[in-house]
């Protein structure tokens, strides 16, 4: 079974580069992110994943913080 390509080096990079004016864009339309999202996406950095897979774990974890939610206010 073939594994899944992962980020480059560079691709990585970028990605970093990019983070800092991704926040402020967030931040002026009145998101922040927290410790936990922040903690998300250098943990999808470590693992160096595809855009896709960033996107499904996004979704996974929007998901779950939603069902937590949910669950504690019933």
């Amino acid at each position: 079974m073939r594994s899944r390509p992962r980020l480059t080096d560079t691709e990585l990079a970028e990605i970093h580069r990019r983070r800092p004016g991704v926040r402020v864009s967030l931040a002026c339309e009145g998101f922040i992110l927290t410790a936990e999202e922040e903690a998300l996406f250098e943990q999808m950095d470590r693992e160096r994943l595809s855009a896709d897979e960033r996107a499904a774990r996004i979704a996974q974890f929007t998901r779950a913080k939603r069902r937590k939610k949910a669950l504690a206010s019933s």
